[in-house]
């Protein structure tokens, strides 16, 4: 038996509009918390106050921005915690990149990249180094033969140009603590309000009951719960076959053995591309004439075409049912893939990572940042840590234009087929991608 986590969803009731004010009141301020916590603390000069984090806690309480914003303690201390996380993060994912960087830098020798991998796994040592500060060396690295001066500039200038800055670009939801911050009492769920001692009332749609953080999302006119759940796993039993699969974005999931789930999921996705398209079109042009209105002086009509044809509400509600829509196409294609083929282990790649369109025309790039392969790849997970599946990633390269069947380089057709011309192999680009990567998986595992 092992153990996962599982985030699970619990829906309110339609909510009377003073409720809802307070919660989109609240959602605003939170953000604005951890926008400011970003702002503060997401640099180099803050990167020795991320651990443990209390000197952040006690600085943001200390400012006055929480008796400022007339919020509840409960709530400014977890936007502040929410944010630290995703700052820590974004950290970590660095550190990870340079890592991987120094991995495949020609003019390293492998005693410079012990050098930086031990550096960047000493949190403390490497803030020193960003900051320009004094610090104790490693016993490792301390009598490494490596010119350490110029490593240390590769860190700093590779660390500024990558670290980027965090946005908080959605102001929909935040977080509730049990107890202090969420309680049940009469079957209805009741969480801090901006009044001490007062709490505001969520009637739910089910009898379920939390003692954890929650994560509140907000919609038109009620709340989404979502809550994080460990649950024991063990892989049914006769799961015992190995399976070599292909994400893609015209078949959901492609197998090496020909077996296809999650067919023409494309016809779903371009759909809603060219909706979109022609809705933001038409969006662009009242967008227009409300500007040119409101230039001639007619400010009435210019807020008549705003109020009508510029609403996001609708505009959200339709996106949000539609992705609805292609996630559930997609997760039942991820449940008869696996109660057909009952596998112990997945061997798919690691993500092939895009540059920012280059040549590609607008309409590729709409389709390539509206795909829903990031999707597949974290629901993949979650299921295969629910039962147990054994979920292996090897890297991309030679997987795309390789001939499966002689190892010869060949070229895909407009139409998605994939042609060899050494030995006339020819078949759908996707089952030649998953049949190179159970070749490749097989020779190097053996």
């Amino acid at each position: 038996m092992t153990m996962y986590t599982k985030s699970i969803r619990q829906y309110s009731q339609k909510l009377p509009p003073d409720t809802m004010e307070f919660l989109r009141w609240l959602a605003g301020v939170y953000a604005k918390v951890k926008k400011t916590t970003y702002e503060r603390y997401s640099g180099i000069g803050s990167l020795g106050k991320l651990t443990p984090g209390y000197t952040v806690l006690n600085e943001m309480r200390a400012s006055g921005m929480r008796q400022e914003l007339g919020m509840p303690v409960v709530y400014f201390e977890l936007a502040i915690l929410d944010a630290l996380a995703a700052i820590k993060s974004r950290w970590g994912v660095l550190r990870d990149t340079l890592k991987r960087l120094a991995a495949f830098h020609e003019g390293f020798t492998r005693e410079d990249r012990t050098y930086i991998y031990t550096i960047l796994k000493w949190g403390s040592v490497y803030a020193a180094i960003l900051q320009g500060k004094p610090y104790e060396e490693p016993k490792l690295v301390k009598d490494l033969p490596v010119d350490k001066h110029r490593l240390n500039n590769w860190l700093r200038r590779q660390t500024r140009k990558r670290l980027g800055k965090i946005q908080v670009t959605r102001e929909n939801g935040f977080t509730v603590s049990p107890k202090a911050g969420y309680s049940y009492k009469n079957g209805i769920m009741r969480i801090a309000g901006q009044k001490p001692r007062k709490r505001v009332e969520i009637p739910l749609r089910d009898e379920r009951r939390f003692n954890r953080q929650l994560h509140v999302e907000l919609k038109e006119d009620y709340i989404i719960l979502t809550a994080p759940v460990t649950k024991e796993s063990s892989l049914p039993e006769g799961w015992t076959n190995e399976i070599y699969v292909h994400i893609g974005n015209v078949d959901a999931l492609t197998l090496s053995n020909g077996h296809v789930y999650g067919e023409r999921l494309n016809k779903l996705t371009d759909a809603e591309t060219e909706r979109l398209d022609r809705k933001n079109r038409l969006r662009s042009q009242h967008r227009d004439a409300a500007r040119e209105a409101q230039t001639k002086g007619l400010v009435d009509k210019a807020a008549a075409i705003s109020a009508n044809n510029l609403g996001m509400m609708k505009y959200r509600r339709q996106k949000e049912r539609n992705r609805a829509r292609t996630e559930g196409f997609i997760n039942a294609a991820l449940n008869r893939m696996l109660s057909e083929e009952k596998p112990c282990r997945i061997v798919i790649t690691h993500p092939v990572k895009v540059g920012k369109g280059g040549n590609l025309a607008k309409s590729a790039q709409r389709k390539l940042a509206r795909s829903f392969r990031g999707f597949i790849r974290d629901r993949l997970q979650e299921k295969c840590e629910e039962y147990s599946i054994e979920l292996v990633r090897i890297a991309s390269k030679g997987t795309g234009l390789v001939c499966s069947a002689c190892g010869e380089v060949g070229c895909t057709t407009a139409g998605g087929r994939f042609r060899c011309e050494h030995c006339g192999y020819e078949a759908a680009a996707s089952l030649n991608g998953a049949r190179n990567i159970e070749r490749k998986y097989r020779s190097e595992h053996g």
